[in-house]
């Protein structure tokens, strides 16, 4: 029993530690990809998690919509109708709320680092997603 418990803490704190070092090489490669000074940092980083946590909201409402559907048999077409076009409007949410972003990063940064940003955030995604996979 008590092997089973070191197990599965040691499996539960190696995936804190990896998405804890996951979040610190993000930071660290977006400041020097986008070469952002101390304040432009705490800007970015204050605007940046404000997004993401609203991202994850509306990626939240969107699953249970999508849950919604699974039972579907029970929903007239007119129900399923709305609900299709309420995933769609939180796509569209998701869309503005990264295009926000991007333009406010052009108030506090400049328009090419700006640009930048999502350029090196997929570039961020795919090395992590190749380090993953190996």
């Amino acid at each position: 029993m008590k092997l089973l418990i070191a197990v599965l803490t040691l499996l539960c704190s190696s995936v804190l530690f990896s998405q804890e070092n996951t979040d610190s090489l993000h930071f660290n490669y977006l400041n020097s990809s986008l070469s952002l000074n101390e304040k432009e940092q705490s800007h970015f980083w204050d605007r940046y998690d404000k997004m993401q946590q609203e991202q994850a909201q509306i990626k939240t409402h969107q699953r249970d919509l999508k849950k919604s559907l699974m039972f579907a048999f029970a929903k007239s077409d007119e129900e399923i109708k709305a609900i299709i076009d309420q995933i769609a409007e939180q796509d569209i949410l998701k869309v503005q709320l990264k295009r926000d972003f991007i333009s406010d990063c052009v108030d506090f940064l400049d328009a090419e680092r700006a640009i930048k940003f999502s350029i090196y955030e997929k570039k961020f995604k795919k090395m992590t997603q190749a380090a993953n996979s190996k």
